[in-house]
């Protein structure tokens, strides 16, 4: 009997929204649990990836409340989800080569069978989760991120395809955007803030959700701000939904 991916549970009461949100599930790839928050269907479709970056979360719950889109949320605390016993980045699931890299990276001792078995997990649930997580057609997967690690622009400018840097005084560029689609590109390099393109031409896939977001021609934002700076993470995602249609 084939595995079915998703499945409704109860809610949990860590992310506390109005009662205008339509409809609350969870949904899973393998094994990690994501909510799924819908305020009416719209183009665009939120993501937050890493539980310890709080600022983002706030972001997304306070904005699906005024702004009509589906927002998908991890299951977890931690900047790391546990899959099979072993630690995982949930940015590096959207491929087996990174997942792999990133497993065996992670954790110090495993066995083989137990890696290939968390691998053929993944990839049986990856592409139902994206068909999920996707916007509809022509629409935008926002991803909402917080570096609190030294992560900057700079970690990014060797695997980009075109840069766009405004705050050229600034040393570390810790807020910036990165985007996999050239017109969103040339509409963000408008804006007050940092950006690169990401459209896959120029770097190796490392499993993450930007990279199979290139690879399937969908549309994908990464908002990047330090950890706690939410008013300007807000600024940058208004910023996209009124100039990126």
């Amino acid at each position: 009997m084939p595995t079915r991916l998703f499945i409704i549970l109860p809610l949990l009461t860590i992310h506390i929204l109005s009662s205008d949100i339509s409809k609350q599930e969870l949904v899973q790839i393998g094994g990690i649990e994501f909510q799924v928050l819908e305020n009416e269907s719209s183009q665009f479709h939120y993501i937050w990836l890493h539980g310890d970056e709080r600022t983002a979360l706030m972001l997304i719950n306070e904005h699906i409340k005024t702004h009509l889109g589906r927002a998908f949320l991890i299951n977890n605390e931690e900047r790391e989800v546990r899959v099979g016993g072993l630690l995982l980045d949930p940015n590096r699931m959207f491929s087996r080569n990174g997942a792999e890299k990133n497993l065996q990276k992670m954790n110090a001792n495993y066995s083989r069978a137990e890696l290939e078995k968390i691998l053929d997990n993944l990839d049986r649930d990856r592409e139902p989760f994206f068909d999920m997580i996707k916007p509809p057609d022509n629409g935008l997967l926002i991803s909402l991120h917080n570096n609190l690690r030294g992560y900057s622009i700079e970690d990014e400018l060797s695997r980009s395809d075109d840069i766009s840097i405004k705050n050229g005084d600034h040393p570390d560029h810790h807020d910036f955007y990165i985007c996999t689609d050239p017109d969103d590109f040339k509409k963000l390099s408008q804006s007050p803030y940092n950006v690169v393109l990401q459209s896959g031409q120029s770097a190796s896939d490392d499993g993450s959700l930007s990279r199979m977001a290139a690879r399937k021609n969908v549309r994908y934002i990464n908002i990047e701000t330090r950890l706690g700076y939410l008013s300007v993470q807000r600024k940058m995602l208004q910023y996209v939904v009124e100039h990126l249609k």
